[in-house]
Formats: structure tokens, C-alpha cells, sequence
């Protein structure tokens, strides 16, 4: 167990693959300071192993954004002289998992939306399990469907308006101030004027994630103009149920809240139930554990959407558990014998 007791951390590796790892991640954020180019190059040219461990991690990856997403330290010095990052999980081998899992499976799976109605102004578009797609309104909105995921979308000179009736949508609205764009889902609306946002309905709450701009919330009520109940602004979250729950949170955690809509997912120090859950949203598979410290057991890394087989490999290869299949669509996560 690392030092907080929460986190289970990763096999040991040596010194120098956090170090080119951190590196690693330090130029997936952005050019380097003046300063911080002296100290890279001052590393790099310690050790000819120095140079071959940064080669080779940072080989893996043509999008380094997604090791930057698993930072979770401010970059105002340089990350290989900071403490582990990902919250007690090694960073060199969160790159390892994530390299392990595979970056050629960061792509949408399945087949596109389909559009199952259709007359002028109003379109229903749906997903099945593990299907996403991307679809393109009249108003040259575009809208990211999920897996599982149904809309209804009603377009026209006085209204652009969403009905999300099951799943999840990213929505990147287009700028028309005369036409707020609407999205409702369970007993309230979303509004937005210009701006991306997700919208999640499970078990009749509502998920709000904020990546750029402003949007509103209101209660659904028999009235024609309902007054907002909240505002979430980019780089926010909101839960939206009995109470109502808002956060501010960093980059990274935008980034990870979306990363679905790059055909990934991305966990740091998540909760190995929650892990589970999301991911089995891709596929008909349902986990069970033999007992509760497992599934609270915390766990990061980066998962291609709906690839159970491998999260399970890569499981049991750093987390020290064993996943027994029960049956087609069942899979119990019990501790490995010692």
C-alpha cells in the first residue's frame, strides 16, 4: 500500500524511468522554460540510459496530452524534481499500463449513430452498447453521442433544442445568441448560447461538464420561462439530483471527465468500482468483488473504450487481484493468493 493507505501503488521500477516519465509528460503540456530546457538537457546527457528511457516512453505515445491529463502537479517546476505524481501511483508506470493497454485502440468503436425518425426540423438519433458518433445539426452544432446513448434534436428559426432520453452527449454549440440552445434531461434544461458542454442522465440525476463557456440549469416546471437554479462555467462539474452539487476542477480532470470523446478513458486514483462501471457501460459485463476494500481500492490508467479483456490483464498484472469469469456477462475481482 503506498504511505496514504488508499492507493495501491504499482510495481517498483527504477529511478530513472520516473524521472524520463515525468519528462515525458513535462513536454506533452508545452515547450519547456529556458530553465527547464537546461535541466532536460543536463539529465538527458547524465547517462546514455537516461536518454534511452525517455526515447522509449515517449515513443509510445503521438498524443502526448493524455500523459498529461495523468499529471496531477502544477508545472511551475520541472515534474522529475517533484514528488510521484498520480497520487501515489508511480507515473513511469502509469505510462507502462497505458502503453500496455494500447494506443491503437484509442478510436470510437462500433457503427454510426442511427437516425431513427426523421421530419423537418426534428431528428432522433441513437447508439447501441459501445457504439459513439459524431453528428453534425442544422445549425452546424455538433453533437458526440456515447454508447447507449438516444436524442431527440429540433431544429428551426425560433428554437434549437436537444431531448437527451437516455446516456450521454458532448454537445459544441454554435454561436447564435437569438437561439439559445437547449438541452433537457430528466427534470431539467441545460442552456447554452455558444459553448461545449456534456450532459449525462443516470438514474435520474444529471451530469454537467463544462469545457468552454457558461451554461445554465433549470427545473423543468410548468412554466414558460424557469428560473436557473445554477450556473456552471468552464472548468466546473455539477451533479444535478435531489441536491445540487458543483465543482471546480482542474484541466485534467475536464480532460479525464471527456476523454470519451477521444475513444478512451482516462483514471487517476478512481475508486476500482467506479473503474469498472464506467467501462462496463462499453460492454455487457457486470463486476463483482469479494469483498469491499477491492472495489474501493484506487487505481489510474488508460483504458481504450470497451476493452474489458485487456483492462482486465492489465489488472491483474499491477493490482496484485484476479479476475474469475462467472460467465459470459459476469466477472468477480477477488485478491490474488500471495
Amino acid at each position: 500500500m503506498s504511505p496514504t493507505g488508499n492507493i495501491v501503488n504499482f510495481p517498483d521500477r527504477p529511478p530513472v524511468e520516473d524521472e524520463a516519465a515525468r519528462w515525458v509528460v513535462r513536454h506533452g503540456e508545452g515547450p519547456l522554460t529556458p530553465a527547464e530546457q537546461v535541466q532536460f538537457d543536463a539529465w538527458k546527457q547524465a547517462s546514455p540510459a537516461h536518454a534511452e528511457a525517455f526515447t522509449r516512453l515517449s515513443a509510445h505515445w503521438k498524443d502526448l496530452d493524455v500523459l498529461a491529463a495523468l499529471a496531477d502537479t502544477p508545472a511551475e517546476k520541472p515534474l522529475w524534481m517533484k514528488p510521484t505524481v498520480w497520487a501515489g501511483v508511480g507515473m513511469a508506470a502509469a505510462v507502462a499500463l497505458a502503453v500496455f493497454v494500447g494506443v491503437s485502440q484509442f478510436s470510437a468503436p462500433g457503427a454510426p449513430a442511427v437516425q431513427v425518425a426523421e421530419q423537418p426540423g426534428l431528428g432522433v438519433y441513437k447508439t447501441e452498447m459501445g457504439d459513439q458518433e459524431k453528428i453534425t445539426l442544422a445549425d452546424g452544432s455538433v453533437v458526440t453521442l456515447n454508447t447507449a446513448s438516444r436524442i431527440e434534436a429540433r431544429m428551426n428559426d425560433k428554437e434549437r433544442t436537444i431531448h437527451l432520453l437516455e446516456g450521454e452527449a458532448f454537445f459544441e454549440v454554435a454561436h447564435d445568441a437569438s437561439r439559445p440552445f437547449s438541452v433537457y434531461a430528466g427534470d431539467g434544461v441545460t442552456v447554452a448560447v455558444g459553448t461545449a458542454f456534456s450532459v449525462r442522465l443516470e438514474q435520474g440525476a444529471v451530469e454537467v461538464v463544462v469545457s468552454e463557456g457558461k451554461v445554465s440549469y433549470s427545473r423543468v416546471a410548468d412554466v414558460p420561462a424557469p428560473e436557473p437554479v445554477a450556473y456552471v462555467a468552464a472548468g466546473e462539474t455539477a451533479l444535478f439530483g435531489e441536491s445540487v452539487v458543483i465543482d471546480r476542477v482542474d484541466l485534467a480532470a475536464i480532460d479525464r471527465k471527456l476523454s470519451w470523446t477521444d475513444g478512451k478513458l482516462v483514471f487517476s486514483g478512481d475508486p476500482l468500482s467506479s473503474v469498472v462501471a464506467d467501462i462496463s457501460r462499453y460492454a455487457d459485463i457486470r463486476f463483482e468483488f469479494d469483498t469491499q476494500d477491492l472495489a474501493d481500492m484506487r487505481v489510474g490508467g488508460v483504458f481504450g473504450l470497451g476493452e474489458v479483456d485487456d483492462m482486465l490483464e492489465a489488472l491483474e498484472t499491477n493490482f496484485g487481484v484476479r479476475a474469475e469469469r462467472i460467465d459470459d456477462k459476469r466477472v468477480r475481482i477477488v485478491r490474488r493468493d500471495p
